[in-house]
């Protein structure tokens, strides 16, 4: 996973869009990660009500998983847009979906330096009307995964989950060993089991230094052939989660399910999409998550047309946080095009502590010794450690705000 921060960057990016039948957000937070690798999709077709929704996990870079959904995008919108998956069989959309998500790979390929060795798990959902004048506003729902990032679906109270794209899943190691590859585990020993013991999940997009160009793509150690599920008849009420592996290693399908059922803005028609995503990010910082968070959720139900996607941003702790995650904060907005609030960060550091490098600046003399002698203690560090002491300073903080308020009263 990587190394982590002396404590999280918890700001956060909500997206937002609606049709007259469904409502839905995605939200995503860097976390306790020195870097932001994810990227999602939010998708309305304004002419038939439907949408293309995706959750995209990187690993080793975020280079697969950017250029992947915008590539993703260009595939999915496509066959969903233009009517080709309506009335479609499962095994019919099954076809179109794996030819759009190899397409995907493919051109990702000639799009990264050929060093890059970057690659992103994908969760996908397509919403496709039924097309049927006595079943407004119901739909089918088409999902499409490769890896272990989860979609979870709700229709009428029963689930349906996808299932994780693991190394020692039993079809997944017979491809790798066909393939040439092993299964086992890092060569420290310990942890998850991994493709050739590097590599924690077994399909996604990129890899490609375990894709040879010459082997069929769905037989390659690492696949992008992706695992489709349809679900028919989703109406009012009913709901979409797809999300990364950030959500799911502290969360289970259930308490998915329970978080939603009981979340506050819970309706019969209708459900505070962004909201529930910013609270789910929370409530998974807290039960340990150290891994990015995103989480894409659609509601169905009538809803206010919007239109297009609108993004905000929740600034999260910056002002607060040490000048190395200060400078992570900077980057993770400037990266979500809040240049602005990027800038204060930069400037408010220069105003209060004199001249400071601004992130991505070369370092030099003595700051350079000080962020390598930093990072040498960070990766001596527990992650135990490290995330008890930023919730000692939390809790310190907040009683501090307590005490400060009770005074005034």
């Amino acid at each position: 996973m990587g190394a982590i921060l002396s404590e999280p960057v918890t700001a956060m990016v909500i997206e937002h869009c609606s049709s007259s039948s469904w409502s839905a957000a995605a939200v995503t937070m860097q976390g306790w990660r020195r870097t932001h690798e994810d990227a999602h999709l939010l998708c309305p077709d304004e002419g038939s009500h439907g949408g293309v929704f995706a959750v995209l996990d990187g690993h080793g870079g975020s280079s697969a998983a950017s250029g992947g959904a915008r590539l993703l995008e260009e595939a999915l919108k496509k066959v969903a847009f233009s009517g080709t998956l309506s009335g479609k069989s499962e095994l019919e959309v099954q076809n179109i979906l794996e030819e759009a998500f190899l397409d995907t790979d493919l051109r990702l390929r000639s799009h990264l330096e050929p060093e890059d060795r970057s690659g992103s798990t994908v969760v996908a959902c397509i919403l496709v009307p039924m097309d049927t004048s006595d079943s407004p506003h119901r739909f089918t729902v088409q999902l499409a995964h490769a890896g272990d990032s989860r979609a979870v679906l709700s229709r009428q109270g029963t689930l349906f989950c996808s299932k994780d794209h693991k190394p020692n899943r039993e079809d997944e190691t017979r491809r790798i060993e066909a393939a040439g590859g092993c299964v086992s585990q890092g060569p420290l020993g310990g942890g998850p089991m991994r493709v050739d013991g590097a590599l924690a999940v077994s399909r996604a997009l990129g890899d490609f230094h375990f894709k040879p160009k010459e082997l069929d793509a769905s037989k390659c150690k690492v696949s992008a052939v992706p695992e489709v599920q349809v679900v028919e008849g989703c109406s009012a009420g009913d709901w979409v989660l797809l999300a990364c592996d950030g959500i799911f290693d502290v969360m289970e399908n259930e308490e998915v399910r329970a978080f939603v059922e009981e979340h506050p803005s819970k309706s019969s028609e209708d459900i505070d999409a962004g909201q529930l995503c910013i609270d789910l990010l929370k409530r998974c910082l807290d039960k340990g998550s150290k891994d990015n968070c995103t989480a894409c959720f659609i509601h169905f139900g009538k809803a206010p047309v919007k239109g297009r996607p609108s993004s905000e941003l929740l600034q999260g702790g910056w002002r607060g946080a040490s000048p190395e995650v200060q400078c992570k904060y900077a980057e993770f907005f400037r990266d979500h095009g809040f240049e602005a609030q990027a800038s204060e960060i930069v400037v408010g550091r220069r105003s209060s502590k004199g001249p400071t490098a601004a992130p991505g600046e070369r370092e030099n003399g003595t700051s350079r010794s000080l962020s390598s002698f930093t990072r040498v203690l960070q990766a001596v560090r527990s992650t135990r450690a490290i995330q008890s002491a930023w919730r000692a300073r939390k809790d310190a903080r907040s009683a501090t705000s307590a005490t400060s308020a009770s005074s005034t009263e």
